[in-house]
């Protein structure tokens, strides 16, 4: 049992606080796990069950196939599989052969691809042979190799020689989702994993009880950290999903015990939509994790009244902190709904105004975070990294928010997406919060709308039950909001809101849509 004892450690040259007990590195503790766990299920995909042990031989059976290529320690290789156990494997065996992991998104465009593999100079491709237009403009230095995991030759023999391992070195390359301009490379790093599956691990108190299902994409950071990484490292198990479809994910929550997962707001979303609660058997389902947008309050008091037994917990965080930033405490008052949570215990939290002066409590400002989990900066990009972060390790988010006196924290908007009304800055977050909580609501935005006296207006865009007439929703907008945050325009809309390949929703495609901008 890892203990909790925090210390200070200087580590890229900061001084951070750290868990003072904690393996070296990411394949220390899955030797370990796999070795406590053996006949245990590790992972489920397509109804099929794959023990610790059978997990250990895979990865042993790919080292030995792969010696071929001659990999080196730090050859960037990158991978694109759907959620698979073909994506489990790769990972794991790039891990154990200290090769950093690229993960691409099946979802991305050739070009991304390209440009990700280009960027960081990758040794190799592999690849489900499902996916190979996806590459089809690779360039040819580039080694590609399709693989299944049936055309393996199985060994229980461990062919590879032993790697030296140190913590400060880059595990994965997970490039954002650059939907402010062009992709950059996150370097997670062996502490900056351990330390995440640390934090995630004591806020749930997760063991080998616990069972969890991905319906995220493994290639996000919520995927594999949040749930790859952090179900080996605590001994569970993990179902693997290629799509999010709410019948099949609420049977196999309610027939293999799903007891956390965490999950984007819309998936929610659709739950509430589609599913049937009262016919499922969800009592062993603690934790409902969500981030990567902000969940509604009006969801939120759906699924709390849907399902009282779960733990609705809001994690903030983001690719530049090897996800989680904040977590929510599980029990929390009514009056923080609204809050993301605490920020994790090695972790610190500064709110920044326009200046660069740290703020008061209440006061709103920019976030600045700081801590193990945060990376040291981005893959061969210094100008970025100089851009992003300080000299002594805060990163900086681009979210404006606040902190209370107690310590909680509160995220308002996307510093590129507050409204600024003739000087007064709206945060759409308040309006959509209020919007959300009508029980024929099904998704909401508000977006700028450009205006030549006052610089911008509020525009809502609505997905709504066709029975709900805008005209109800200005009489509430009216009745609770200031006079300069009342909406101006509104547009009712029959599908669901745009969304990038992580869940976000897509503001600037609504501002296009509408010819906005």
């Amino acid at each position: 049992m890892i203990d909790q004892v925090i210390h200070l450690e200087n580590i890229f040259d900061r001084n951070l606080r750290c868990f003072k007990n904690r393996p070296q590195n990411i394949w220390e503790f899955i030797q370990n796990s796999i070795k406590i766990n053996l006949n245990k299920v590790c992972i489920i995909d397509q109804n099929i069950n794959y023990s610790y042990a059978q997990i250990l031989k895979l990865v042993n059976s790919i080292d030995s196939s792969f010696l071929k290529y001659e990999f080196k320690k730090k050859d960037r290789i990158g991978i694109l599989f759907e959620n698979d156990i073909n994506f489990i494997i790769v990972s794991l065996y790039c891990i154990k052969r200290g090769l950093i992991l690229v993960p691409l998104n099946p979802r991305s465009s050739k070009f991304e691809n390209e440009n990700i593999l280009k960027d960081c100079n990758a040794t190799a491709i592999i690849f489900d042979t499902s996916l190979s237009k996806k590459l089809s403009s690779v360039k040819e230095n580039i080694i590609k190799i399709s693989f299944k995991i049936e055309s393996l030759k199985t060994f229980n023999t461990d062919f590879s020689n032993e790697i030296d391992f140190i913590d400060s070195e880059t595990a994965i390359i997970l490039y954002t989702s650059g939907t402010t301009g062009k992709p950059k490379g996150a370097m997670l790093t062996h502490f900056n994993l351990i330390h995440s599956c640390l934090h995630y691990k004591y806020a749930f108190n997760l063991t080998s009880k616990d069972h969890s299902i991905l319906v995220v994409p493994a290639s996000h950071v919520t995927g594999i950290v949040a749930h790859v990484l952090l179900m080996i490292f605590v001994g569970g198990s993990l179902t693997l999903k290629k799509k999010f479809e709410v019948k099949d994910f609420l049977n196999s929550a309610e027939n293999e015990g799903l007891t956390y997962l965490i999950m984007v707001p819309a998936m929610y979303n659709l739950c509430i939509e589609r599913g049937d609660f009262s016919k499922l058997k969800l009592s062993k389902w603690k934790i409902g994790g969500f981030g990567g947008a902000p969940m509604p309050i009006g969801t939120l008091k759906k699924l709390k009244k849907t399902l009282p037994n779960l733990s609705l917990i809001n994690i903030y965080g983001a690719t530049e902190t090897t996800s989680p930033t904040t977590i929510m405490p599980k029990k929390y008052s009514p009056d923080k709904l609204n809050s993301v949570g605490k920020c994790v215990p090695t972790g610190q939290i500064k709110i920044v105004s326009e200046k660069f002066e740290e703020l008061e409590a209440n006061q709103h400002g920019e976030l600045w975070i700081s801590g193990p989990m945060v990376v040291p900066g981005y893959w061969n990009n210094e100008k970025a990294t100089k851009k992003e972060f300080t000299e002594n390790g805060f990163w900086k988010s681009g979210d404006i928010g606040f902190k209370d006196e107690e310590g909680y924290i509160y995220i308002l908007d996307r510093k590129k997406d507050v409204i600024n009304r003739g000087g007064y800055n709206i945060y759409s977050s308040e309006i959509e919060n209020l919007i959300s909580l009508h029980s024929d609501v099904i998704e909401v935005a508000v977006i700028p709308h450009p205006d030549e006296v006052l610089g911008e207006k509020i525009h809502v865009v609505v997905f709504k039950n066709e029975s709900l007439l805008i005209d109800e929703l200005k009489l509430i907008c009216k009745a609770k909001l200031a006079d300069y945050k009342k909406p101006d325009y509104w547009t009712s809309i029959k599908s669901y809101l745009p969304k990038n390949k992580n869940g976000k929703i897509m503001k600037k495609d609504l501002s296009k849509l509408y010819n906005l901008f």
